[in-house]
């Protein structure tokens, strides 16, 4: 059991969601309430281990490959015994418990190709792993970044987005930089990898630099997106109980159509074109189980092109982007991805 959130507290969750870094003065004129209430609400809240703003890099900054979902089978050990194994593994962005055949659901972003093929081989050679599926991610169309818990009026989350700027579309590449990044912009990327939300100026305190290098780079890897500001969360204490994978085969020549379909659905987090036997892999959250019901023969059962599906049940996560997390002591230590070196 959670802290208890009350209004307020959700509708502040609910717009950092949106605008990780809007300042505490703009958030306050749209949810009408004060300023220095917002951030003391939010510093409870951190502290409290219900959320943290972090930065997300883009994949070419940390890596050379594209990330590899694994469903696990076991033997002999518990699921539980093998996520704590594959917890301490290099490279695990993503770990959980599922439903299913496979009880182990995690997810490997090593720097290249050939790390990905070591920790793989690690994986494998776990004691309780009996079977591994691999699926590796050929495209994405959205990430957690870009999910919205829905804890906003339209009026409100209309004056947010008029501020911030309108949600972009999440696609990723493992895409490097034009050049080689310098010590300083390595320095300032790295301090917005921990928190989203520092300041120019209280990155230029930490880090050394001048106020006015500090504002040039901060602004330039957040308007050309080499940061994005992400808001993590307990999403248990928000209510929403029910997070579930689902895997889709679909015809060639229809995995776009499908993929576009799964990305106009609030309920989605994740949606990646994979190689393997699944063409799709799509992650959501729902409030229950029985709302994943009604979800799957009404919103899933409109989309055309899909030809099967397979549903998993998230029955406990252990990581979510490199995060620790509990659903009882809530959010962890964050593994955040080294920065490539050129």
């Amino acid at each position: 059991m959670g802290p208890t959130l009350d209004e307020l507290d959700r509708r502040l969750v609910g717009a950092l969601h949106l605008a990780p870094r809007v300042t505490w003065d703009d958030l306050a004129a749209i949810l009408a309430a004060d300023a220095s209430t917002l951030k003391r609400r939010f510093d409870r809240l951190s502290e409290a281990g219900v959320c943290r703003v972090i930065g997300q890099i883009g994949w070419g900054m940390h890596s050379t490959a594209m990330p590899v979902h694994l469903f696990v089978d076991i033997s002999g050990k518990t699921p539980l015994a093998v996520l704590d194994r594959l917890g301490a593994l290099p490279h695990l962005q993503y770990l959980a418990q599922v439903s299913g055949d496979y009880p182990v659901y995690a997810t490997v972003h090593a720097p290249s190709e050939q790390a990905t093929s070591e920790v793989l081989d690690r994986v494998y050679a776990l004691p309780g792993v009996q079977r591994v599926i691999t699926l590796p991610s050929l495209r994405t169309l959205r990430r957690g970044a870009g999910w919205d818990p829905r804890l906003l009026t339209d009026r409100e989350r209309r004056n947010l987005l008029a501020i911030a700027g309108p949600a972009t579309e999440d696609v990723a590449a493992a895409v490097p930089p034009d050049k080689a990044l310098s010590e300083a912009e390595r320095t300032v990327m790295s301090m917005l990898q921990q928190d989203g939300r520092a300041s120019a100026a209280g990155i230029a305190r930490t880090a050394g630099l001048a106020t006015s290098t500090a504002h040039r780079l901060v602004r330039r890897m957040l308007d050309e997106g080499w940061v994005k500001p992400r808001f993590e969360v307990v999403s248990e204490w928000l209510g929403f109980l029910t997070t579930f994978v689902l895997r889709f085969r679909v015809p060639p020549g229809r995995t776009t159509s499908v993929m576009r379909s799964l990305a106009e659905l609030p309920q989605t987090r994740l949606i990646a074109h994979v190689a393997g036997d699944t063409s799709v892999l799509c992650m959501g959250l729902l409030p229950d189980r029985t709302a994943l019901a009604t979800f799957i023969d009404g919103d899933l059962a409109r989309i055309d092109g899909i030809d099967t599906m397979g549903i998993d049940v998230v029955l406990t996560e252990r990581r979510r982007y490199w995060v620790d997390r509990d659903s009882v002591a809530g959010i962890g230590r964050f593994h955040a991805p080294p920065l490539l070196r050129a």
